[in-house]
């Protein structure tokens, strides 16, 4: 595989992608610890908030994965010891594997964010409740 280096230069990427999806998680769980407060008020709404915790840790350990996959790919195509075309079909492979990975991945945030509006939305209705009964 002469371009072998086609799978490292997606890796700024998936870089970014892993260092939203932690900042995300951070946010999530400080608002979670807000909510640990009136745990009782807000049962419901933590156990959603885990859920979406799961999910955003699933697509970070994802991202990862596929990072070591576009690493294995890249060293694989490089590697001199096989056979030209061996290399090329175990470097692809590789490759199409990370791909798809992160693909799983981008769909796990898609998912994520959309539940995320419908959970905050959720929240804002239950505090407006909570003040009119006030």
């Amino acid at each position: 595989m002469e371009k072998w280096y086609l799978p490292i230069t997606i890796l700024p990427g998936i870089g970014l992608l892993i260092i939203s999806t932690s900042n995300l998680a951070v946010s999530l769980n400080k608002e979670m610890e807000i909510l640990l407060d009136e745990a009782s008020t807000f049962e419901q709404l933590l156990h959603k908030k885990l859920k979406q915790l799961r999910l955003l840790t699933l697509s970070q350990s994802g991202f990862y994965i596929s990072t070591a996959l576009m690493v294995l790919s890249g060293l694989v195509s490089v590697m001199v010891d096989f056979e030209a075309e061996k290399s090329e079909s175990w470097g692809f492979i590789i490759l199409l594997l990370g791909v798809m990975l992160l693909f799983i991945s981008l769909v796990m945030l898609i998912i994520y964010s959309v539940r995320a509006v419908n959970i905050r939305q959720e929240h804002f209705k239950q505090c407006l409740i909570e003040d009119q009964e006030n």
